[in-house]
């Protein structure tokens, strides 16, 4: 109720529309406990995919995570049997200017997980495709089932995957990265885990569970020394690089415009 005992009618409309962003069937969120929050990608009939309405529900759920006290770690998942099998483009879009803003929500997102201040666990089973494998291979921690699959299939589709391209090769190295992005092949657990985009594999099945217990691990160290490490040990890596993401992004606007001009 606003003043004189009026309802605050834009305060409640703007809160329905947040909410009804944020619980969309593409993302779901649960708490496990007080200090770890669940993060689900959620149309496992779709593999996982992601639209643009998704990545701003991911996007406004790290950003009101972030502000969460007493919140330590953050494990990220897909429903059913795949993790996330990438991004569905808008196709009513047709300029560069319309298709740069569509795909500035993945930027969104990544720049948010970035700057996230406790640590993010992916828990990836199946395939992990285009945006999914990005997301996951930038979490501070990624658990594999044995049987997961990652891949950046954008060249078959006529498209370098610049965004992607941003950050990767601070995870793995230069030649390892460009031969994923030229040839659009999928890579094994056991092989993303010997070239750095993933942490550890585990029996295909128990990748959730292993990120629980990794999580209630982390419930024992000191919550600022947490924070202190992940935020340090990502600036020396200079994980993140705004102007080549910026650059990558318009980059494939373009591409994209000119196929449907």
């Amino acid at each position: 109720m606003g003043r004189l005992g009026r309802p605050t009618w834009g305060a409640t409309r703007s809160a329905r529309r947040r909410s009804q962003m944020e619980n969309r069937m593409g993302i779901e969120r649960s708490d496990l406990d007080a200090a770890t929050s669940l993060l689900t990608f959620s149309n496992p009939a779709n593999g996982n995919c992601v639209e643009s309405a998704d990545l701003m529900a991911l996007a406004a759920h790290l950003d009101d995570l972030s502000a969460r006290p007493g919140l330590v770690s953050l494990i990220v998942t897909g429903a059913g049997s795949d993790f996330c099998k990438g991004r569905i483009a808008q196709k009513d879009l047709t300029t560069a200017a319309q298709l740069a803003d569509d795909l500035n929500h993945i930027l969104a997102v990544n720049e948010r997980l970035g700057r996230f201040p406790g640590l993010v666990i992916a828990a990836v089973e199946g395939e992990a495709l285009g945006f999914g494998c990005g997301f996951a291979t930038q979490c501070d921690v990624t658990i594999v089932g044995q049987d997961a699959q990652f891949a950046l299939p954008e060249m078959s589709h006529g498209l370098p995957p610049l965004i992607v391209l941003s950050y990767l090769t601070k995870y793995l190295p230069y030649k390892q990265a460009f031969e994923l992005a030229l040839t659009s092949r999928s890579i094994s657990a056991e092989r993303a885990v010997e070239i750095g985009m993933a942490t550890r594999a585990v029996p295909s099945g128990t990748a959730l569970d292993d990120a629980r217990e990794l999580s209630r691990f982390v419930q024992t160290l000191n919550p600022r020394a947490i924070r202190e490490l992940r935020r340090y040990a990502r600036r020396v890596a200079s994980l993140h690089d705004d102007a080549f993401a910026q650059y990558g992004l318009f980059d494939i606007a373009t591409i994209l415009s000119e196929g449907r001009s």
